[in-house]
């Protein structure tokens, strides 16, 4: 149940593709971003996915990925052939039990091995065919599984795959497109899997007059339900029609971090970014990404923590990686070396706090605005210094705040539910010292 926009080339107003997503998982569940420096000649000949092994190419792209710590794939990323992939989760009548690649691995291994933005879903739809998709997408809890849409585009052009099972169809897309938790394309697809009519029909799912309409046919709904998903995709719909044209990488940032309420303990079902909170409210923004792809370059910021409402997005490229790659750990508890992990303490203690500070979302907006701005007026060489030095700022800043924000044990009587959750997940994680 994420949120995916993209403004293709041919509908933004400097002819850039955007993308922009936020992750919504489990609390708790770090979602670091990570670069993978290209391969030219690997001798390994298998390779360890998620849950299966398959087939190892011997030449790989550089790329940048916003990765469930304990997944082999991500949720969204970069190539460093300027190709953007993300993906949404879907339900439909034709998931297989088995174990396969998760919609995480395809996206890493369509980043890892594709080219261009066609070249990339070709590698997806091969890679579906042969292994099939399937396994637990969740850590640590009851077993989820389900299929996935994915958004593939480059400088050029912009495609959405939609899968079902092993089967699957592809729509090129010029108009801006809100990529949503259920099935959308009708009988109006460019490209689809082989004897995609004759498979609905031999299962009885279409007549053999009438061409398939994909969403209807293969689709059971929306996954977090009808009602939520309608209200989130209005307030998107909403929030891409009115969109800045100056600079639309920093009016998508806003706009994933849309709430009906400044406050996180107050929720609603429009919301973009969500914070769990009880059993209604299981899910939380872990991660977010907005990605501008031109001709001539390429700028990708992430937060590479949760809450894209109260954390700061930082420009991160294959040359200017966020952060260190830190050794294999077990990420599922309060890790110190972690970025995700230090900002997270300082979000729960935001979201306890019964007053939120107007300088924080202040300061974190100008600086926003600074960067892209100064982002924009450099190019080839020092544009690697200037984003390292950005994001050396940008995490000093953070770090600032942390000391005005104290951990707080008890709670106000209107916070004290929502506050118990996060004390409870808090003791769970071991995020603060008892």
């Amino acid at each position: 149940m994420a949120s995916t926009v993209i403004i293709t080339p041919q509908a933004s107003s400097d002819g850039a593709l955007y993308v922009a997503k936020n992750s919504n998982r489990d609390p708790g569940e770090c979602q670091p971003v990570i670069v993978i420096p290209p391969v030219k000649r690997s001798i390994e000949t298998r390779l360890n996915c998620t849950y299966i092994t398959i087939s190892q190419v011997g030449s790989r792209h550089g790329i940048v990925l916003s990765k469930p710590w304990w997944s082999w794939g991500g949720e969204m990323g970069v190539n460093d052939q300027r190709v953007v992939i993300a993906s949404e989760a879907v339900a439909t009548r034709n998931h297989e039990p088995e174990s396969g690649l998760l919609g995480m691995d395809l996206v890493r291994l369509g980043l890892e091995r594709g080219s261009t933005a066609v070249d990339a879903m070709e590698v997806i739809v091969a890679l579906l065919l042969e292994h099939g998709q399937g396994g637990t997408s969740r850590y640590g809890t009851a077993p989820f599984s389900y299929d996935n849409n994915f958004v593939i585009g480059d400088a050029n052009e912009c495609w959405i795959l939609e899968t079902a099972g092993r089967h699957w169809v592809a729509k090129l897309i010029n108009a801006p497109t809100i990529l949503s938790p259920t099935l959308s394309i009708a009988a109006d697809y460019d490209r689809s899997s082989y004897a995609l009519n004759q498979y609905a029909q031999v299962k009885g799912w279409a007549r053999k007059d009438e061409d398939v309409h994909f969403a209807g046919t293969f689709g059971r709904g929306y996954i977090g339900g009808v009602w939520e998903n309608q209200q989130r995709m209005e307030t998107l719909t909403e929030g891409l029609a009115g969109l800045q044209t100056e600079l639309p990488h920093l009016a998508l940032m806003r706009l994933l971090r849309q709430r009906r309420r400044m406050h996180p303990r107050k929720a609603s079902k429009k919301d973009v970014a969500l914070h769990a909170g009880g059993p209604r409210r299981r899910l939380q923004t872990t991660g977010s990404m907005v990605a501008r792809v031109s001709p001539r370059r390429m700028d990708t910021f992430f937060t590479g923590t949760s809450s894209p409402d109260l954390s700061i997005f930082k420009p991160v490229n294959i040359d200017s990686p966020l952060e260190t790659e830190l050794p294999s750990a077990d990420f599922a508890q309060y890790y110190e070396e972690s970025l995700w992990w230090r900002q997270e303490r300082l979000n729960r203690r935001i979201r306890c706090s019964s007053h939120l500070s107007q300088d924080y979302f202040e300061e974190r907006d100008e600086l926003e605005q600074k960067m892209v701005i100064d982002l924009a007026s450099h190019k080839g060489r020092s544009l690697k210094n200037v984003r390292q030095q950005i994001q050396a700022s940008l995490l000093e800043w953070q770090a600032a705040w942390f000391e005005k924000y104290p951990y707080q044990r008890t709670f106000l009587f209107p916070l004290f539910p929502f506050c118990r959750f996060w004390h409870r997940q808090i003791r769970q994680d071991g995020a603060e010292p008892d």
